[in-house]
């Protein structure tokens, strides 16, 4: 059965309440779902879809019909795996504190080793993917030390603004890029992602960026491709876009160093990762074969 129960108490009174507690009770009865879900996971799925309960019903199951079908993306995962603690060293993912003046998160990745042969795409994708799953139990504010207090929607991010530095690819770093996976995580992140993709960065761009645009224009739908801005002539541009402090330091900014929000981002997903690998909340065991053929 799907759980009620939650660190952040779902409160009463607000509009939002019973439609949450609505989806909640659908998703124990629904034998195409897993057996649980945290009520704040939930309530990310409703808001990204403006509260609409009809809407965020699909949303949820594409979401784990997708985790399903390609487990070992979403579900195979483990912190003591030594291709996933490589994929650690070698990528700096994270996800940056606070939130921008419009209520988005930030994310950010680069590469740590500009050795083309670390490149692993099904690592660093379920690496994504685990450090979005542990943030998803949390508030997207920044809490006090001890602070406490009910669920709100207004401490979740309206949608993600992702950050992407490329400086230092070449097309040997494209030619380990996994088609297969590229489709997949992109296919994810546009329809069954719980949190709307806001904006997409991409700076330090490499002359042969034509290229990277053909390979990826064929995963990205009109839409998303509007969404992307590439940076070419330095920081400064990216710095009109996204507030300059959220940044980490090594871009002008003051969130910290890489290395401490790294490490942040790695005890997060160590803290979350007996929620990670509990299988009740990710593995459907009564999905029927017809739903599997859609992908």
């Amino acid at each position: 059965m799907a759980t009620a129960r939650s660190s952040r108490p779902i409160p009463t009174d607000s509009a939002w309440s019973d439609k949450l507690q609505e989806l909640l009770a659908w998703f124990e009865s629904n034998p195409n779902l897993p057996e649980k879900i945290e009520p704040i996971v939930m309530l990310r799925f409703l808001k990204c879809v403006q509260y609409d309960v009809e809407k965020t019903k699909p949303l949820v199951e594409l979401n784990y019909s997708m985790r399903n079908k390609h487990a070992h993306l979403f579900i195979d995962r483990n912190m003591e795996d030594d291709m996933t603690a490589k994929g650690l060293r070698v990528s700096d993912l994270l996800i940056l504190p606070g939130l921008t003046p419009e209520g988005n998160k930030l994310l950010f990745f680069r590469m740590a080793d500009l050795d083309p042969h670390t490149r692993n795409s099904v690592e660093e994708t379920k690496i994504f993917f685990m450090m979005s799953d542990a943030r998803f139990t949390m508030p997207d504010v920044e809490l006090k030390v001890g602070e406490w207090r009910d669920l709100d929607d207004s401490d979740i991010a309206d949608g993600d603004v992702q950050i992407i530095d490329i400086g230092g690819y070449t097309l040997r770093h494209l030619a380990y890029i996994s088609i297969f996976v590229l489709r997949i995580y992109m296919k994810f992140l546009q329809e069954a992602y719980p949190s709307r993709l806001r904006a997409m960065h991409v700076i330090n761009c490499p002359s042969y960026l034509d290229r990277l645009i053909s390979m990826m224009a064929p995963f990205l739908r009109e839409e998303v491709r509007n969404l992307v801005q590439y940076h070419t002539e330095g920081m400064d541009s990216l710095y009109k876009q996204v507030p300059k402090d959220m940044l980490p330091e090594e871009y002008g900014g003051k969130a910290g160093t890489i290395a401490e929000l790294k490490a942040r981002g790695i005890q997060s997903i160590k803290e979350k990762s007996g929620y990670l690998c509990d299988e009740r909340y990710w593995k459907v065991t009564g999905l029927s074969k017809s739903r599997w053929s859609w992908f």
